[in-house]
C-alpha cells in the first residue's frame, strides 16, 4: 500500500514541474516573437526609406535633367545660358510638372546660381532638392549640375 502512495507522489510533484517548464517556455517564446515583430518593423522602415530615398535622387535627377535642357534646347545653335534667372523661372515650372509623377514626393525645388569666370569661360551652378514621404520616412535628396559656357 505504500509502495502506491508512493508512485501518485512522485506523479504529481513531476506534473507540478511540467507546469513550471511550460510556463517557461511561454515567456520565452513570447519574448523572441515580439522581437521578432521588432526586427519585422525596424527593416520595414529601413525599405521605405530606401525607396523613397531612391523616388527623391530620381526626382531630383529628373529636375536637373530638364533644367539642362531649358539651358541646352535641342533646336538650338549655341547654348543659351547667359544668365540663370530667366531659366530658374521657368525651370521651376517644369519641375513641379515632374513632381506630378511622383506621387510620393511633396516638394522639389531648383535654385539656378552664377558662379563666376575664368578663362573666358561662365561657370554656373544647378541644383535640385526633392523631398519624399512624411513624418518619420521623410527623405530629402539634392543633386547639383555644374555648367560651364564660353562667355
Amino acid at each position: 500500500m505504500s509502495h502506491k502512495f508512493k508512485r501518485n507522489y512522485s506523479l504529481s510533484r513531476q506534473q507540478g514541474n511540467l507546469y513550471i517548464i511550460a510556463v517557461f517556455a511561454l515567456v520565452v517564446m513570447g519574448f523572441l516573437g515580439t522581437n521578432l515583430i521588432r526586427i519585422e518593423q525596424s527593416n520595414r522602415d529601413a525599405l521605405v526609406r530606401d525607396i523613397l530615398g531612391t523616388q527623391a535622387w530620381l526626382l531630383a535627377h529628373s529636375v536637373n535633367e530638364y533644367a539642362l535642357t531649358q539651358f541646352y534646347p535641342l533646336n538650338a545653335s549655341s547654348a543659351v545660358a547667359s544668365n540663370c534667372d530667366p531659366v530658374a523661372s521657368g525651370i521651376s515650372t517644369g519641375a513641379n510638372n515632374v513632381l506630378s509623377n511622383f506621387s510620393n514626393c511633396s516638394s522639389v525645388s531648383i535654385t539656378c546660381e552664377t558662379i563666376g569666370t575664368l578663362d573666358g569661360m561662365s561657370y554656373f551652378k544647378v541644383e535640385s532638392t526633392a523631398v519624399c514621404g512624411s513624418g518619420i520616412n521623410e527623405v530629402q535628396r539634392s543633386q547639383e549640375v555644374w555648367i560651364r559656357e564660353e562667355s
